[in-house]
Parts: C-alpha cells; sequence; structure tokens
C-alpha cells in the first residue's frame, strides 16, 4: 500500500501556504512541528471548555482531569503499557528528561 502524501499534506495547513512560489517543507525539531487539522480543533476545544487547573471541584477542572485522564488510557492503550499511571505528561520532552535526571546526578 503507498503512502498518499498529498492526502497527508492536506491534513496540515501550514503546508498549504506557498512561500514565493514554492511548497513549505518543515521537519520535526525541538521548538515543535506542525499539526494537523483535527489536533488545532482539539486544542482550541480544550481552551474554550476545559482550561483549568486540576483538581478543582468546579465543572471545568473535572472536565480537563475527565480528558487528562482519557489521553492517558489512549496512550497506554497505544503504547501497551501496563497501567495508565506509566505515561506521564509534562511541558515537554527537555523538562521531563532533565526532571528524571535529578534522581541520579
Amino acid at each position: 500500500m503507498m503512502l498518499d502524501l498529498d492526502a497527508v499534506r492536506r491534513q496540515f495547513p501550514a503546508l498549504q501556504r506557498l512561500e514565493g512560489d514554492r511548497m513549505p517543507i518543515f521537519l520535526d525539531n525541538p521548538a515543535g512541528t506542525q499539526v494537523p487539522t483535527a489536533v488545532i480543533r482539539a486544542v482550541v476545544d480544550y481552551y474554550e471548555t476545559s482550561n483549568a487547573n486540576s483538581g478543582g471541584s468546579f465543572a471545568t477542572s473535572q472536565r480537563n482531569d475527565a480528558m487528562m485522564e482519557a489521553a492517558r488510557q489512549t496512550l497506554a492503550t497505544f503504547l501497551n503499557a501496563a497501567r495508565p499511571e506509566e505515561v506521564v505528561f509534562g511541558p515537554n520532552m527537555t523538562s521531563l528528561t532533565f526532571n528524571l535526571s535529578l534522581p541520579w546526578r
């Protein structure tokens, strides 16, 4: 089965803009990468409905916590983790790696 690169490219709004007379090419980098429309919509939905501190008794906080637990479960299943608690979220990989390294110094 061949990968339809045009279909993949269409999912990324940043790859639809001409820059001069050329289509842009973005490679993964530490500062972030281009994301597909589905991710952009999910982030907008989060900020509109669930952006709150965790552990609160109010509805927005509870939606935030439920969304995070659902994401943790989905990733645990995808990664074949034994338990959802094995999945850790953080601000970025550099910060997570730094924090993980602290006990070993």
